[in-house]
């Protein structure tokens, strides 16, 4: 994600399970390149470290969540139990299909108002994911959006006391993406080295 996030869309695609930013201007979709994180994960997947990505995934969630709701906290289990080859994938198909609804409803609502609590749940939605890269990609993208708004937040309170803080808020949210990536990285390599 950029740091101009302040004029794009976000959307769940429900069919694709991921959400797609769009600029708010040209309405045109801002393409996702690959960047380290998706690498490191791509990684992952290709030598078949599931527990991995559903480690990653587990841990994004719970760097976006303060207070866990009911529904949050049985996928956050059940997440955790497929790390350990306690849970099956048709399990985690069946709550995450579930949990469909309510994810639209995050979007419809949620996302269309810079709730932070959105990311948040979707990020953990990801968790049970049945395809584990998809899982920890998107709850990696939920987690930079999480730490987007929630910066936009902050700045958004200290511009409303200070009008000179506006050209900084651009530079802040830039480092918050950055510095959210790189705690991303940090994560992906100590999971690399267990």
């Amino acid at each position: 994600m950029t740091s101009n996030a302040r004029d794009y869309i976000y959307i769940y695609d429900e069919e694709s399970h991921k959400i797609i930013v769009i600029d708010g201007e040209t309405g045109e979709e801002i393409d996702q390149k690959e960047d380290r994180v998706t690498s490191l994960l791509r990684y992952f997947s290709e030598e078949g470290e599931t527990a991995k990505l559903r480690k990653f995934a587990i841990w994004c969630a719970h760097q976006t969540n303060r207070e866990l709701k009911p529904i949050q906290a049985k996928m956050l289990d059940l997440a955790e139990k497929a790390v350990y080859g306690k849970a099956d994938t048709p399990q985690l198909e069946t709550l995450y299909q579930k949990t469909e609804g309510t994810a639209v409803a995050t979007n419809t609502v949620g996302l269309q108002h810079g709730s932070t609590n959105a990311p948040a749940f979707l990020a953990t939605r990801e968790c049970v994911n049945p395809d584990p890269y998809q899982g920890a990609l998107q709850a990696a993208r939920f987690h930079r959006l999480w730490a987007d708004l929630v910066a936009r937040e902050t700045s958004d309170e200290e511009s409303a006391q200070k009008s000179y803080l506006r050209e900084m808020e651009v530079s802040a949210a830039e480092q918050t993406i950055q510095n959210t990536e790189q705690k991303q990285i940090d994560r992906l390599l100590d999971l690399m080295n267990e």
